[in-house]
């Protein structure tokens, strides 16, 4: 059923979202930091930057405290919509989409951070794939001899 107090604070979030974008969009224009086009380099780095951030927050057991300040809260009010906003990882992608993009025109120290997250995803990615990896192995080998779990690939 319907309730349009349970949307009040996404609604609040979501105009604050469109403040900081159209203040940062300004900041921007007004200091001539759109003076440089993105290259593909730093467009994936970007990418992977937003993305690393994303699953810090949204995944990470490093931040899962922060996460579970806001577990059991009312649906719909301030902190339960923190808890859903901070639990899906396209609405922390997109405001993190912003910091980065905004701080990646606006100083040139958000460089070293932002390869830094870049270089923490492709080790990650990197980590998912010897995963997958190891996985498909580990059940080729218990496909070729029966589904006998006491014999591992390593021994």
């Amino acid at each position: 059923m319907y309730k349009p107090h349970h949307y009040f604070w996404s609604l609040v979030f979501s105009l604050f979202f469109a403040f900081l974008l159209v203040s940062g969009i300004s900041y921007l224009v007004s200091v001539n930091a759109f003076g440089r086009s993105v290259s593909m380099p730093d467009f994936f780095l970007m990418a992977l930057a937003v993305w690393r951030l994303t699953r810090l927050v949204t995944y990470d057991a490093i931040m899962k405290f922060f996460r579970e300040m806001f577990e059991g809260a009312q649906p719909g009010s301030f902190r339960g919509t923190l808890h859903a906003l901070i639990n899906c990882p396209w609405c922390t992608g997109l405001w993190f989409g912003f910091f980065v993009v905004f701080f990646y025109f606006a100083t040139p120290y958000a460089w070293p951070v932002l390869l830094i997250l870049a270089v923490s995803a492709v080790g990650s990615f990197f980590q998912v794939l010897s995963n997958l990896v190891g996985w498909s192995a580990e059940a080729k080998k218990r496909e070729v001899l029966g589904h006998d779990n006491s014999a591992s690939t390593c021994g």
